[in-house]
């Protein structure tokens, strides 16, 4: 820089250091000058810069405009500096608002300066463009960008958002013309265009200011990029002339526009040519080779193509050409771009829905592993371990900044990919979104965390320095952000779902896909969850609705593998080893539970020794049921936690069996040093009942026994003096100091943390469980048992699925301290099928399924923002994946149908009225079909269908009806062969011989039909055969023996006619026929007499002469009773219609046969196109009607108006997340709760946060009992609405679902001042449902508060303030151990 005066940077001390994602330059002041020159911080993995280096930098990257291609090295180029630790941010989003864009003017319109007389020539030539003013969301909100064209909100709703701001545009939505338009909006004339880059090119004197700058920086003339044009002329290269040359000299090479356009359709016309001929291939191509010259020769010679070479470059030996003188990271750049490309190419465009893209690109390149730390020179964070083949896939593509699914098995390392994430996030300085489903996965990831990042919590009940770089919170949390449009949120670079398998969830799954479907453009996404066998289909649909590919990597094995074993009478029989089933193992198991039953019965072994077995099946089932039955009839607190407070009662009575049951087991597992073990109870009072019961063991040494004590101590020391002293908390002190653990959803949290954080330090040998403790604690042990495998989900007792199973089985087993794992299937009084073993070890695990569904909630939140539709939701939800995948195929298929000429109909009389006559004929078949229907269930018809009866059937051609005549009714013998109880046996005429030999409808009849009977030859017993069965008709010269001994379908031909002999249904009798014929039965059916049917042929053509009439059919009204009056009407209008199809001029005519089939080529035409029009419409989607239906609830209930705008009672409903929205919402505007009191208001609105079904009844007071009253009768009220409106609720179940009122005595007492103990003896909910019921009820009262701030509400809102200052203490507000260390 030069100049009199002092440097700015001994003026105001600076250095220059890259900072951001992108690896902008920033300025950073310094607290002492060093120099004139700024320090310049270099980045990792590079030389230490200098003066020099810095100008060589700057002049190449950002002053020398050049094509550049982008590398993973690219990916990877981000700067180490630690902002956190020079200055603390500020709570505001860092995006600016405005930003200044110059404007582009032509030369002839730039202006000259006023002292042009006191400049010299070439500083005369300087142009200062004009600075335009734009909106940053304008420009980068515009398309498919992530952010949403608004302002960013105050600070108090930066984390949480708020119910006013508009949520951001979810990327994947494809609006090209949005975009476009956006962007002619934001950026100025001539912004955009070529000319820029033309000045850059061609260089000149640089600009001087920038936008929105008073005084400048002179850098001299912009370096010319030299180049030349080749101009070719015929084919052959003429001259070579300067880029600079004159006009008229490469005039006379150019060409007009329409001989372009007339070279490259004739290039299309010859391509299409060569493709369709594949014939003449090769002579083609040489043929075509020299003309390709031409053309390829024409059109450089049109477009004059233009090599560019840079001397200064080559002269500078920036790049060397000689592979000797590269490095290894030239090596690896050179690679990566050929990687790159190959990729690209098979990728393609990136409009998946025009070329089929596959957005799911599973597993990576060796490359990667083996050249992992050259691709990866400078990793965010290091691990003290090595990486496994997935880990280090996953972090490369993180590096990247693309989007990872990683399907790993349990216990396998998934949470690196996680911790790189964040790592990559504080790097960048951006922040990163960590999402669990349960609330204890949220707090141990937090306490993991909170040592390496700097990491917030956020929760219903906690926030924890929101404010992080790095944020642990609930996906409910994330996507009321996303609904609430919070600022944090253009912050977000990474959102990591862990236990994505955790979709399948009923309740809950719908929280991930409208996770996942709201999330704008510039997040990446990480996918963490076990092996499923739909990883590929998952991810794909992410990447179709996102529009960015996902990189799916897996594993292949578990690190530590597992054996499976069975347990029964005392003896442990290998079953499964390394994924391969072993029968042998099973076989021994199987032997010896027969053995041991046989000698109890006093039977030898032997064939029937199965009966006990089958009976000890019968038994095994009975302990589970009887086991439910006492859970509901003693309450928790007066059995199983007395149990754990006082564990010597518990060594008589029924306990005794399950110990006896249990210590063999565990003796067998401390022989072999097989614990801490895991044993899964599907049951609470199970877990209770199995810990109890190990009365005598104790299985900790005294220094397990001291580390024990003083833990317990430090973790119930912040409890108050009466809850240290509950009857639980006692109890599973004294399980725990003989290292016995109990851990299920009826614990108090501080309790189950207490149990988890002494599992994972190893002192708990013996756990006692249910399903919760496999998805929401990591804390693998040496060994799992399953107590059955069955259990209860909430509706009815099943079996254990597959995925369920490995989830849990998946504990056994830590990675660096076990070499295999082992699993335990406990067998009491039976041994499992082999069949369902091998299905539940080795089978395949549960698939991820869609849990889609429509809520009020969802839908009023888009109703406010226009851009965002109900109909996009719905389309790129799970469950619609395979039919939005499919709609460009459709969409081809409807554009090739529609460009299909239609042929016409040329009627020769003049006066086309074929499409009336085709009309009344469809109606006469539909009256028709309908009468027939009817008449074929009346009794009366059964006495007419009888052998030797003429009938007309259905022809398979549908054009001319088939004469018949019955050869044998269908037998009601009950042993009869089912497909043989409901046919009739008809013999038809087919035609002439010849035509019937040829005909295709009845020679190629190949596949076997449910009534066709190839070598059907069955014999009805003699005593089973009805009197139609007794062959002693006419002719007959012997009594049938009820045999048919011909191949059915039977075909022949006699008489010039062919016949065919088929079983045809009641449904395919078109009319029953008033005429008889006599016909031989016998000869027919079981001698094949060909003189049989040749004279029941002629019989028939003598019913038939002219082919064209059919015999007079019985009247359905006289001769078959048919009474109904809705079918005589239709008989009635049949019959008109007829009449008329008979005064119609197409009646009778030549070509009537022929028009008829082209107008059922149009309809069949014309119905296939509206399908697939409707097919690709809203309409088609599953969830359509039901949103209909809902949409017309919100608007009789007033919110939302006729056009679906969003009135107040609709937003006060959006801040209804923890209870059913309409109750809630209709229990504010009905001011249900202003009589109430604080207590009793917060008592009735625990109704909609409790969830057990099965609860005692509460005794309330009058007030409460009317207030509940009145809730309930709300509900119906809605559910009753909903139902009329076609919504699929049952009023009575969506009340009792969505209202349960267990507890509001427990709360009511609670909120007056009650001592937890005291308000356990009210009734039979465990304390841990209590403490969860109250802390989510905190949550409730705020939304309430809000709801009450938003109708202008004040009473409400003090009163809600109130009740949730009320409930907040003692125990159940304890801070979790996790949060607060220990």
């Amino acid at each position: 820089m030069d100049g009199p005066g002092p440097s700015p940077a001994t003026e105001v001390p600076f250095r220059i250091s890259f900072s951001g994602y992108g690896g902008h330059l920033r300025l950073d002041p310094t607290p002492h000058p060093s120099s004139a020159i700024p320090d310049f911080v270099p980045p990792p993995a590079y030389p230490p810069g200098t003066s020099s280096s810095v100008t060589e930098y700057l002049e190449a990257n950002y002053l020398n405009p050049e094509l550049h291609l982008p590398t993973a090295a690219d990916a990877g180029r981000v700067w180490d500096l630690d902002w956190f630790a020079l200055a603390r941010p500020p709570l505001e989003p860092s995006a600016p608002r405005i930003m200044l864009a110059p404007a582009w003017e032509p030369p002839f319109r730039r202006g000259r300066g006023t002292s042009q007389s006191a400049q010299s020539a070439l500083e005369s030539q300087v142009w200062d463009p004009e600075s335009v003013q734009m909106e940053m969301g304008e420009v980068f909100g515009s398309g498919t960008e992530g952010l949403a064209p608004r302002m960013p909100g105050p600070a108090k709703d930066f984390v949480r958002g708020s119910i006013n701001n508009r949520p951001f545009r979810p990327g994947g939505l494809l609006d090209d013309n949005a975009e476009v338009a956006a962007l002619d909006k934001a950026f100025p004339e001539g912004a955009r265009n070529g000319d820029w880059v033309h000045e850059l090119m061609t260089g000149g004197l640089a600009q001087v200011a920038p936008p929105g700058f008073r005084k400048g920086l002179e850098l001299g003339q912009l370096k010319e990029y030299k180049s030349h044009w080749k101009c070719f002329q015929n084919g052959e290269l003429v001259e070579e002339q300067p880029a600079s040359s004159s006009n008229d000299t490469m005039e006379k090479y150019s060409v007009q526009f329409d001989d372009l356009f007339k070279i490259a359709w004739e290039e299309d016309a010859a391509n299409k040519a060569l493709q369709e001929d594949d014939v003449q291939q090769s002579a083609e191509d040489e043929g075509t080779e020299g003309v390709g010259e031409q053309k390829v020769d024409a059109w450089q010679d049109a477009s004059e193509t233009v090599t560019k070479l840079d001397a200064e470059k080559h002269e500078s030996g920036a790049i060397s050409d000689d592979p000797g003188t590269q490095t290894d990271l030239d090596l690896m750049l050179s690679a990566e771009v050929q990687y790159t490309r190959r990729e690209s190419g098979v990728s393609g465009d990136d409009k998946p829905t025009q070329d089929g893209k596959v957005w799911a690109l599973v597993g990576g390149d060796e490359d990667i592993v083996t050249n992992f730390y050259k691709l990866v020179p400078d990793m965010a964070i290091e691990f003290p371990f090595e990486l496994d083949k997935f880990q280090k896939e996953a972090i490369y593509y993180l590096e990247k900044g693309e989007s990872v699914f990683v399907a790993a098995h349990t216990s396998a390392g998934k949470t690196v990919v996680a911790e790189y994430a964040f790592a990559l996030a504080t790097k960048h300085c951006t922040r990163a979104v960590y999402t669990a489903p349960i609330k204890t996965i949220s707090n141990q990831k937090y306490r993991d965390f909170s040592g390496k990042f700097d990491v917030g919590l956020l929760t219903g009940d906690v926030s924890i320095r929101p404010e992080a770089t790095c944020l642990i919170m609930t996906t409910e949390i994330l996507r009321s952000m996303l609904y609430r449009g919070a600022d944090i949120i253009r912050d977000i670079e990474w959102v990591i779902f862990d236990e994505v398998h955790y979709v399948n969830d009923a309740e809950r799954g719908v929280v991930w896909e409208e996770v996942i479907i709201m999330l704008p453009k510039h997040i990446n996404i990480v996918l963490l969850s076990a092996t499923v066998p739909n990883t590929v289909e998952f991810a794909d649909w992410i990447g179709r609705t996102k529009q960015k590919k996902i990189r799916v990597t897996s594993t292949n094995k578990r690190p530590v593998p597992l054996e499976h074993c069975l347990f029964y009478s005392g003896e442990v029989y290998k079953i499964c080893e390394r994924d391969t089933f072993l029968t042998q193992g099973f076989r021994e198991a199987k032997d010896s539970f027969k053995k041991k039953n046989s000698n109890k019965l006093g039977v030898k072994p032997g064939p029937k020794s199965g009966t006990p077995a089958m009976r000890a099946g019968t038994q095994g089932k009975n302990p589970d049921t009887s086991n439910r039955g006492r859970d509901q009839k003693y309450p928790k607190h007066h059995n199983a936690n007395s149990g754990l407070a006082a564990v010597p009662q518990s060594s008589s009575g029924p306990k005794r069996p399950d110990s006896s049951f249990w210590m063999p087991l565990v003796n067998n597992l401390l022989k072999k040093s097989l614990v801490p073990v895991v044993i899964f109870c599907f049951s609470k009072n199970r877990c209770d009942r199995s810990a109890d019961s190990m009365f005598g063991a104790d299985l900790t040494s005294s220094s397990e026994k001291s580390k024990i004590r003083v833990f317990c101590d430090k973790a119930f020391s912040r409890l108050k003096g009466s809850d240290r002293n509950l009857p639980q908390v006692v109890g599973i002190q004294s399980l725990l100091r003989r290292g016995i653990g109990v851990h299920h959803a009826g614990l108090l949290p501080i309790v189950k943390e207490v149990v988890e954080m002494l599992f994972c330090r190893g002192v708990i040998k013996v756990l006692f469980s249910t399903e919760t403790f496999a998805m929401g604690v990591n804390a693998p042990a040496r060994t799992v048992v399953f107590d059955s495998l069955r259990k209860f989900d909430g509706k009815e007792h099943r079996k254990l699925l597959p995925g369920e199973y490995i989830q849990m089985a998946g504990r056994a087993g830590r990675r660096g301290l076990d070499n295999i794992g082992t699993v335990i299937i406990m067998c009491r009084d039976e041994i499992p099928e082999e069949s369902d073993l091998k299905n539940l070890i080795v089978g395949k695990p549960t698939r991820l399924e869609s849990q889609f569904r429509l809520t009020y909630t969802m839908i009023l939140h888009l109703l406010r923002v226009e851009e965002l539709k109900v109909e996009d939701m719905l389309k790129r939800s799970f469950a619609e994946f395979h039919a939005q995948k499919n709609l460009p195929e459709k969409e081809k298929l409807l554009v090739q149908m529609l460009r299909q000429p239609t042929k016409t109909i040329d009627c020769i009389k003049g006066e086309p009225s074929i499409e009336e006559y085709y009309e009344m004929a469809l109606e006469a078949k539909e009256h028709r079909e309908s009468i027939t229907e009817a008449i074929m269930k009346l009794s009366s018809s059964q006495q007419f269908l009888i052998p030797g009866r003429l009938v007309v059937i259905k022809s398979e051609s549908d054009d001319d009806h088939l004469l018949g005549v019955i050869l044998k009714s269908p037998s009601q013998a009950p042993n009869i062969p089912p497909q043989a109880l409901n046919k009739y046996f008809v013999l038809v005429l087919t035609g002439d011989c010849t035509s019937s030999a040829l005909s295709p409808v009845l020679s190629n009849k190949t596949e076997k039909e449910p009534g066709d009977f190839q070598q059907g030859h069955f014999i009805i017993p003699k005593g089973k055969r009805g009197m139609e069965d007794e062959y002693f008709l006419s002719g007959s010269s012997r009594k049938g023996s009820g045999a048919v001994n011909i191949p059915i379908p039977y075909k022949g031909d006699a008489s010039g006619m062919g016949f065919e002999v088929r079983a045809i249904e009641k449904k395919e009798i078109m009319s029953i026929c008033t005429s008889k014929i006599n016909i031989d039965q016998v000869k027919l059916l079981e001698d094949c007499s060909k003189a049989a049917y040749s004279k029941t042929v002629q019989l028939l053509i003598k019913e038939q002469p002219d082919r064209t009439k059919y015999p007079p059919a019985l009247d359905p009204i006289k001769d078959l009773k048919l009474r109904d009056m809705h079918f005589v009407e239709r008989y009635i209008a049949y019959h008109r219609l007829l009449q008329k199809m008979s005064e119609n001029k197409c009646h009778g005519c030549v070509k009537l046969k022929e028009h008829i089939s082209l107008m059922r080529e149009q309809e069949k035409y014309k119905n296939r196109l509206n399908e697939l029009k409707f097919e690709m419409s809203d309409e088609a989607l599953q969830q359509m009607p039901e949103f209909q239906g809902r949409i017309d609830v919100l608007k009789v209930i007033n919110y939302i108006d006729s056009d679906l705008v969003v009135q107040l009672k609709g937003r006060v409903a959006c801040e209804m997340n923890s209870g059913e929205e309409l109750i809630s919402t209709e229990c504010l505007f009905e001011n249900q709760l202003d009589d109430l009191e604080p207590e009793e208001a917060v008592a009735i609105m625990s109704a909609f946060v409790f969830q057990q079904r099965n609860a005692s009844e509460p005794s309330l007071t009058p007030k409460l009992a009317e207030a509940k009253k009145r809730l309930y009768d709300t509900a119906i009220t809605l559910g009753q609405l909903q139902a009329q409106l076609k919504v699929p609720v049952d009023p009575e179940e969506y009340a009792r679902d969505n209202l349960k009122f267990g507890l509001v005595e427990v709360v009511y007492e609670w909120a007056k001042g009650t001592p937890f103990a005291d308000i356990c003896e009210l009734t039979d909910v465990s304390e841990g449902l209590i403490v969860r019921t109250i802390v989510r009820l905190d949550e409730t009262c705020r939304e309430f508060r809000n709801a009450a701030s938003i109708m202008g509400n004040s009473a409400l809102y003090k009163k809600m303030e109130v009740a949730s200052n009320a409930i907040k203490r003692d125990i159940v507000f304890a801070a979790s151990l996790y949060v607060t260390g220990i």
